[in-house]
């Protein structure tokens, strides 16, 4: 174990700039292709693409981001025609999420190069190897996740 802990900052550190240029890619592809879209836009749309019809928390749970943040970036997504929000019939409150024809046809080429990125990523890396490293996120991610009531 103190091997991992040595380690710790490290890790998290590569990690964190995975992430960083993975963004950068996805929105650099994004705008080269004049799709107009963000990675944090495309990801909300991916989550109505999937499930036509959720509400803002919803996505908000699916793409692990506070409401506010999604609401302002389903008003931008509105703003643009990709997406329509429809009132619920039984809670007026509430407003369902539908990717409009544009929505689908930006989801379409946006996911299209999004996958063409995370191939490249992932390229001379076997199944097994995925795998594995997902299970060891998940774990990492579980253990964080049952310490948050333990921060001093």
């Amino acid at each position: 174990m103190s091997f991992l802990l040595r380690n710790a900052t490290q890790i998290l550190l590569s990690a964190e700039e995975i992430i960083k240029r993975f963004r950068d890619l996805v929105n650099r592809s994004f705008h080269k292709n004049g799709l107009g879209i963000s990675y944090d836009q495309w990801m909300v749309i991916d989550s109505i693409y999937k499930k036509q019809g959720v509400t803002q928390i919803y996505v908000a749970e699916q793409i692990r981001k506070e409401p506010a943040s999604v609401s302002r970036i389903l008003k931008l997504l509105e703003n643009k025609e990709i997406i329509e929000r429809i009132p619920d019939r039984s809670n007026r409150r509430a407003k369902r999420l539908y990717l409009t024809p544009h929505g689908d046809d930006i989801h379409s080429k946006a996911t299209r190069l999004f996958n063409m990125i995370a191939k490249d990523g992932f390229n001379g890396i076997y199944e097994q190897e995925v795998n594995l490293f997902v299970r060891i996120l998940d774990k990492v991610q579980n253990n964080f996740g049952d310490k948050t009531d333990r921060v001093e």
